[in-house]
């Protein structure tokens, strides 16, 4: 592919891992970007010439990226942008249009979806802002941009013209997934050598990621919701096994790792996908997220065991009902710990997503959820720290319950943004060094990882993980 040729140059912005991960780094996941893959999937489905680069991947700077997307003379990149991410993004869309004013700026992601008319007015470097799902919206803007036009009547746009900034209508979501391309993951580096789950979430390697459903109904009040919206679609079973099936034939992918927040929401989904690897005598492992409250019976759990699945990963979030409650989560902390010891009769492994210092915590709430996990069946904790990010619920009028910590560089869930009222940062960094510390000195998980040790592809990133784990947490 020629330089001239490119049309749409899709960007990971440049965010390191130590930047994202901090001291847990080798903690950290090393994930393909797929909406990136998504939609170059989609662009060239359409006949666009399209590429990635992914700048985070490689370690490369805001300098280094620009001049290479400035070279490169797309009519569009695309830079995708997270909370943290979002000044990263406008410093290098200023570089690349020192480099190269010619060359349009577009930004998408879940922090200009919901903070539109901010990230626009605060950084003058963006000339277009792709809010909430984007394969239909720069399909259209290229469209536009060929035809010399200004971009009015491109639904799901925030945009600028001669220095004023009008929003188009909003963009309904795509009903059916299945209709969508395959990702382009041909366009990544390469997949098997370079991406991985955290050490945690995969039991052997290559292994690689999916997310197979967008839209989420629950009212959880500290997730951000504007991306997808809360109207859940997802991908039929045939079309699951197929992008498996594609990744194993292609890339030698045998461990998939499931994304969706929400895939455990049909039962019947779940076993149809489980018959398609085990008729197929497919040596797949795999593991994937839902909620405690699943609708998942013994059967359901046996059938996926037979298929491949050791874990499962919960959202837990806090082991006091008092938080939970605070959270609307609609779970208890007694209904997690039943759904725990049914997956593991099931011989699956439970991990939990857990958070510390959500408004309302305390001293006691804490000292609950360390004794809760310590107790719990779960195998695996992921612990990050309260984030108000824009666009959550409990966004608005959050300064009442505690204060924010630094700027949006730091809001990430592995840095203290917020601080509850009664309470300090130390105590919450404290604390969850005394959840992680307690929860794997466990004679029961230190054993477990000993075993664990055996799977040759694993071995060196465990070993680094633990060194890294017990300097961090002292």
């Amino acid at each position: 592919m020629t330089q001239t040729t490119v049309e749409v140059l899709l960007v990971n912005t440049p965010i390191s891992h130590e930047e994202r991960y901090g001291k847990l780094a080798a903690f950290g996941n090393h994930l393909p970007n797929l909406g990136l893959a998504q939609m170059a999937g989609f662009l060239r489905e359409k006949g666009v010439v399209v590429q990635i680069l992914d700048a985070a991947l490689l370690g490369w700077g805001v300098e280094r990226t620009a001049k290479y997307v400035a070279d490169a003379a797309p009519r569009i990149a695309g830079l995708t942008a997270t909370t943290m991410a979002i000044s990263r993004a406008a410093a290098l869309a200023s570089k690349i249009k020192q480099y190269n004013h010619a060359t349009r700026i577009a930004v998408g992601g879940a922090h200009i979806s919901s903070r539109p008319w901010e990230t626009m007015e605060n950084y003058r470097s963006i000339d277009y802002g792709i809010m909430h799902e984007g394969e239909f919206t720069i399909w259209e803007l290229v469209q536009s941009l060929r035809k010399g036009q200004e971009p009015y009547e491109v639904a799901g746009l925030i945009a600028r013209d001669h220095g004023d900034i009008y929003m188009t209508d909003p963009r309904p979501p795509i009903k059916n997934l299945d209709e969508l391309p395959m990702p382009a993951w041909d366009l990544l580096p390469n997949l098997s050598k370079y991406y991985h789950p955290s050490p945690q979430s995969y039991k052997r390697l290559p292994s690689t990621i999916l997310f197979t459903s967008r839209g989420c109904p629950y009212r959880c009040t500290f997730c951000d919701r504007t991306l997808f919206g809360q109207k859940y679609r997802h991908n039929s079973p045939k079309r699951i096994y197929e992008m498996m099936k594609h990744l194993h034939d292609e890339y030698g992918i045998v461990d998939f790792a499931f994304h969706d927040e929400l895939f455990l929401v049909s039962e019947r989904d779940v076993v149809e996908l489980c018959q398609y690897i085990t008729r197929n005598g497919h040596d797949w492992t795999w593991s994937c997220q839902g909620r405690a409250d699943m609708p998942i019976t013994s059967y359901g759990l046996d059938r996926m065991a037979e298929a491949g699945c050791w874990q499962i990963q919960f959202g837990v979030e806090s082991g006091a009902d008092e938080i939970l409650t605070r959270m609307q989560k609609d779970l208890t902390a007694a209904q997690m710990l039943e759904t725990f010891e049914r997956v593991s009769a099931a011989g699956i492994r439970s991990k939990g997503f857990l958070m510390v210092g959500f408004p309302g915590e305390s001293e006691a709430t804490l000292a609950e959820t360390e004794e809760f996990i310590v107790a719990s069946k779960l195998d695996d904790v992921m612990i990050t720290y309260f984030t108000p990010f824009p666009g959550v619920e409990v966004y608005d009028g959050v300064e009442q319950h505690g204060h924010i910590v630094g700027g949006y560089e730091t809001h990430n869930d592995h840095y203290v943004a917020f601080v509850p009222n009664g309470l300090t940062a130390e105590q919450l960094i404290a604390a969850r060094n005394r959840m992680y510390r307690r929860f794997y000195l466990r004679s029961r998980t230190v054993w477990d990882y000993v075993k664990r040790l055996r799977e040759p592809s694993v071995r060196p990133h465990l070993l680094r993980a633990a060194s890294q784990f017990l300097a961090a947490t002292r």
